[in-house]
């Protein structure tokens, strides 16, 4: 068996905002059992990325693994202490450092977000710090919105440019409260609302108040991208044949939404202070359930998924980020907790975390849910390419301007297709689906970035094109005028 077995000390961490003996985060801890290793089979083994494994009880890591790699350049293995990018797991963590804040009267969570953030547009409906937590803010999505403006995975963005693009938008996606719909643009609108109330970075106030605190000494908000992070691992996918590729994105440096750096061992620590039996002052504003203006109940608190698995209550969030996948989910009754984390861009924690609960939790857990039978549905339907004559496609060439993307698209007609350059990027193909409607076809766009975007030409009342509309994903109507 490839996952290798580390020796260490057992190492008691006495802490301020809780009690809670930990096993270093160097040793594996537990007595082998095959059933829960062969769950990792597929990637333990040489040449593979690999996953990370901890699982705690009552406040005790009661199984540490690794499997496969955490480096393939240098074959360095995965352990119980190599870093992962963690993706949305982060969100608690931004939710915590604002319900300290709340607790210690800095800001309520039913403050208009442009009490802090005046920068931000005045809709027809405040925003609340809560909206924001919950999701139900109808914010559009920054990570949709900068590919949109031609800016990929690979630009550098700060929090002052998240700012500047929100503050240009003239719409939201629904009115707040009014939906659910998950936004990473929140999160990272939050982590500025923390800085500005709290007077510190939400790095500095993670490392200070939770991170030192609690022991998490693997664990860093990654805010600098010229920071060295020790054991870090390397996030892969799956190239062309087959071949493994590096996917890994060291220049986004701006933490909220994302980018907490940590070990499964680390989480365990976190997850035993806010849900162990001695909870924090922060516990009930994190664990209460959000609800839309109707009065539904979302299923979502602070940063916390609240759900079921075969009839025991669970919390917990996933994450996704550059080749790294991630699942902290924590079975209330029985205690126990199970992390896992792969830098392995195709795996699924989220069933693996499952798996190893069949495993752990067999006397307690209830029976298998049926599956939902899927026979007999309609494939969905695509669109189909509409016939434009050559004249009809020159009147669309032009340079266009979005105020909200502080973006130009160019269009041209190359042949007998219709082209758009996105700023500086590369030309993409536009295929038109109706009487001046078009979809731009934008092939990968890296971790979150848009597959397609449709539009719609709008004309004045001589016919003569005025400009456009674009939508993909919750962004829609993103207004373009022609120059």
């Amino acid at each position: 068996m490839l996952h290798q077995r580390v020796l260490g000390v057992t190492a008691v961490v006495s802490l301020a905002l809780c009690s809670y003996c930990a096993e270093s985060s160097a040793s594996e801890v537990g007595a082998d059992s095959p059933a829960v290793d062969g769950l990792f089979t597929e990637w333990d083994k040489p040449g593979s990325p690999g996953c990370a494994l901890a699982v705690g009880q009552d406040g005790a890591s009661i199984y540490t693994r690794g499997y496969g790699y955490a480096n393939l350049d240098y074959g360095i293995p995965v352990t119980p202490q190599t870093v992962f990018d963690v993706g949305s797991v982060t969100k608690q963590f931004t939710a915590a450092s604002l319900s300290m804040l709340a607790l210690e009267g800095k800001l309520s969570l039913d403050d208009d977000v442009r009490r802090w953030l005046p920068e931000l547009p005045q809709y027809d409906s405040s925003i609340t710090l809560r909206h924001m937590l919950h999701h139900t803010s109808g914010l559009r999505d920054y990570l949709n919105l900068f590919p949109l403006a031609g800016r990929g995975d690979y630009y550098p963005i700060s929090h002052p440019q998240i700012l500047a693009m929100m503050a240009r938008q003239r719409a939201l996606i629904f009115a707040p409260g009014e939906q659910y719909e998950y936004s990473n643009t929140a999160y990272m609108l939050l982590a500025q609302v923390v800085e500005r109330a709290g007077g510190q970075s939400l790095g500095e106030m993670a490392r200070s108040r939770i991170f030192e605190p609690l022991g998490m000494v693997d664990s860093v908000m990654y805010d600098d991208v010229e920071a060295i992070i020790p054991r870090r691992a390397t996030g892969y996918d799956h190239g062309e044949e087959g071949r493994w590729r590096v996917v890994h994105n060291y220049n986004f440096d701006v933490v909220g939404d994302g980018q907490l750096y940590t070990t499964m061992v680390d989480l365990l620590r976190w997850d035993q202070f806010l849900h162990g039996k001695d909870k924090p002052a922060i516990h009930p504003l994190m664990l209460t359930e959000g609800y839309l203006n109707d009065g539904e109940a979302i299923g979502y608190a602070q940063g916390i998924v609240l759900d079921e698995y075969r009839g025991l209550r669970t919390v917990g969030h996933s994450g996704s980020s550059w080749g790294f996948r991630t699942q902290l989910l924590r079975f209330v009754e029985p205690g126990l907790t199970i992390a896992i984390s792969c830098n392995d861009g195709s795996a699924d924690p989220g069933t693996l975390t499952r798996r190893v609960a069949d495993l752990m939790l067999v006397d307690r857990l209830g029976p298998v849910a049926e599956k939902a039978k899927t026979e007999g549905l309609a494939p969905a339907a695509s669109l189909a390419q509409f016939d434009i004559s050559p004249a009809g496609l020159t009147e669309l060439a032009g340079t266009y301007f979005s105020p909200e993307l502080d973006a130009i698209y160019r269009f041209s007609v190359v042949g007998e297709q219709l082209l758009v350059r996105i700023e500086q990027e590369h030309p993409l193909e536009v295929v038109a689906v109706g009487e001046d409607r078009f979809e731009i076809r934008f092939g990968e766009q890296g971790l979150s970035g848009p597959q397609t975007a449709s539009l719609e030409f709008m004309r004045e009342p001589t016919g003569a094109v005025a400009g456009f509309s674009l939508s993909s994903g919750t962004e829609r109507g993103i207004v373009f005028d022609k120059r």
